[in-house]
């Protein structure tokens, strides 16, 4: 048998391995293991104002029939991405004018909704059942249940949609299907729906734990937490496994992000902090109320941490 010095093997060798489908694990072209996670998603923010302006724009030429949902999806720009805000979830703004609907569909991602601004007559149907809609209200619709909107309000209905979309397509576990009836029919009403969460509970709760985590029963793969920092009331965080979207649902707050810098929000408007990003959360004049959307319990429930903290 021939022999070759150590490290030079022979002419075609690694074109023969490649026909067969075999990788060298000596002398990989990439790295495939690192000594901590890098990073690839950016921090972003997102101005309600101008959602709100292109949204209601968008109004002259898109109807609810025309797509499954008149939205803005909130696409980190990173380069050929055209999807997801971070690694395992999207957030969108959307609009339903009054008099519309947003027909009812069901999916194997977990969905949720923080709203922003509607009045008495704006709805989340879920398997029939109506959940009324109220600003600062944050509305669930679990995996595989049907769900579709309707406002028959005098007042255009705005919302943030979070869901764990890019996880599913990750997982290749993606299942969608729409309603045979357009919109599913009203069976029942549901004032005191588990899957409602009201503005006014979560601001309490928020005000006396400072950090009130809820959904749990509900969201599988999303962990759902209200804030409140009071005026100048400051919280530093670490870069973290998990990824995070923030949205101001009350007064004023200034995020300080690592490659970011400071960024100052108001109401309605969404930051994500990546993975691996180091971070500060500060109230502004009059304090703020935020929710915190973020895949901590894929983590969890995979057994990964930070083996370093």
């Amino acid at each position: 048998m021939a022999t070759h010095p150590q490290g030079n093997p022979p002419e075609g060798y690694f074109d023969r391995l490649e026909a067969c489908g075999f990788s060298p694990g000596w002398a990989k072209r990439e790295p495939q293991m690192w000594g901590e996670p890098r990073r690839r998603f950016v921090p972003t923010v997102w101005r309600y104002q101008e959602a709100l302006d292109a949204l209601t724009q968008a109004t002259e030429f898109v109807s609810t029939e025309f797509a499954e949902r008149r939205n803005l999806i909130l696409v980190n720009p990173i380069e050929d991405n055209i999807y997801p805000t971070c690694r395992h979830l999207v957030a969108a703004y959307q609009l339903v004018l009054p008099g519309e609907t947003a027909r009812s569909h069901r999916h194997s991602p977990n969905a949720l909704r923080l709203v922003l601004d509607a009045t008495e007559g704006v709805y989340t149907l879920v398997d029939g059942l109506r959940v009324d809609m109220a600003p600062g209200d944050v509305v669930l619709t679990p995996q595989w249940h049907w769900h579709g909107h309707a406002n028959y309000s005098d007042t255009p209905a705005f919302w943030i949609d979070f869901l764990d979309v890019p996880l599913v397509q990750n997982l290749e576990n993606m299942f969608f299907e729409h309603h045979p009836d357009t919109l599913e029919a009203v069976i029942g009403n549901t004032p005191d729906s588990e899957l409602r969460f009201r503005s006014g509970l979560l601001k309490d709760r928020a005000v006396q734990e400072g950090d009130h985590r809820f959904g749990q029963a509900h969201m599988p793969t999303i962990a759902l937490h209200a804030l409140s920092l009071g005026q100048g009331q400051k919280q530093d965080h670490g870069a973290r496994i998990d990824n995070s979207i923030f949205a101001v649902t009350a007064g004023e707050a200034t995020i300080d992000v690592e490659t970011l810098g400071s960024v100052s929000m108001t109401r309605g408007d969404v930051l994500v902090i990546p993975s691996w990003y180091a971070y500060s959360l500060q109230g502004g004049s009059g304090g703020c109320m935020m929710l915190r959307v973020t895949d901590t319990p894929i983590f969890e429930k995979l057994g990964f941490r930070d083996v370093r903290a």
